[in-house]
C-alpha cells in the first residue's frame, strides 16, 4: 500500500493508474484495474449504510489498486453524524482480508496528510 503526497497536478492520480498497470503487469496483483474513490463514493449520509457503500467499492477493486483522493475527508468529522471513520474502519478490515490481491494507494495534500496520518484515534478504538 502507498501513500501519495503533493499539490494539485502533480501526478499522484497518474502515477497510480501507472502503478496498478504495472503491478498487474509482473503479477503482484492479479489484473492490475484501477478503481478510484473519494469521500462522496464511500461515506453514506446515512447511519449503517457506509460499510456496505464501502464494502462495495473495495470488492470492485479486488484484483487491482484503489486509488482514494483525499483520504485526510474521511476523518476528523462529528463522530455522532460523520460516518468516515465508518468507512476507514472498513477499509482497513479488507486491506487485510484481501491482502494478497489489492493494493491501496492514499493520497492528499501534504500538510493534510500529515494531520490524517499522526492522528489521535478516536475514543473507544
Amino acid at each position: 500500500h502507498l501513500i501519495f503526497t503533493g499539490n494539485p497536478g502533480t501526478g499522484k492520480t497518474t502515477v497510480a493508474r501507472l502503478i496498478g498497470e504495472m503491478f498487474g503487469m509482473i503479477g503482484v496483483v492479479p489484473d492490475g484495474h484501477f478503481v478510484e474513490a473519494d469521500r462522496s463514493t464511500l461515506v453514506s449520509p446515512y447511519l449503517g449504510a457506509t460499510t456496505e457503500r464501502t464494502a462495495e467499492v473495495i470488492e470492485g477493486a479486488v484484483g487491482g489498486v484503489l486509488f482514494i483522493d483525499e483520504v485526510y475527508t474521511l476523518a476528523g468529522g462529528d463522530a455522532g453524524t460523520d460516518y468516515g471513520q465508518e468507512a476507514i474502519d472498513t477499509l482497513l478490515k479488507r486491506m487485510e482480508d484481501h491482502r494478497d490481491e489489492l493494493i491501496v494507494i492514499v493520497a492528499g495534500y501534504p500538510g493534510r496528510m500529515r494531520s490524517f496520518a499522526f492522528r489521535k484515534p478516536p475514543a473507544g478504538t
